[in-house]
């Protein structure tokens, strides 16, 4: 027997999910699909500069061991930094080139220094994401709301 002040609920829900359950699971899925999405595009960046990264330092090991195709090999390496450098550049982010010499290639010496310099900032800018990706699903859910000054 329902009582007067109880929750009454028709046919259509009986042995079905609860309004406010399927509410919370609705935008449980929105969340998880928003999270998903976000971590995908920084896992795609992330990914690609790591590639042009392993790709300049084969390269570098090529250029240093000198050989017949050494200019061949240092203006490879050119061309991948100068790719990293722009894809960076692309991302908001600025990232120094190593320096050149006076045969118009990168100091060899120098391009370590700016292969710590780029994976330093793409940490920052992967941690960096995911804390903001981190507050927009608190906001997201409730857990924490915007304050309001009075």
């Amino acid at each position: 027997m329902i009582q007067e002040n109880s929750l009454k609920f028709g046919q259509a829900f009986y042995g079905t999910e609860h309004p406010e359950t399927a509410a919370q699971r609705i935008k449980k899925d929105y969340v998880d699909t928003m999270i998903a999405l976000k971590r995908e595009n920084m896992e795609r960046v992330y990914s690609y500069v790591s590639g042009l990264m392993d790709k300049a330092k084969e390269e570098l090991g090529h250029a240093r061991s000198g050989g017949s195709s050494g200019d061949h090999r240092k203006q490879a390496l050119r061309a991948h930094i100068d790719e990293i450098a722009a894809y960076l550049k692309g991302q908001a982010l600025d990232v120094a080139p190593p320096e050149t010499g006076s045969d118009g290639h990168y100091v060899l010496n120098d391009i370590a220094a700016f292969f710590g310099r780029v994976k330093c900032v793409m940490d920052q800018w992967y941690d960096g994401h995911l804390i903001a990706m981190y507050d927009e699903m608190v906001v997201l859910t409730n857990l924490k709301t915007k304050t309001v000054k009075e």
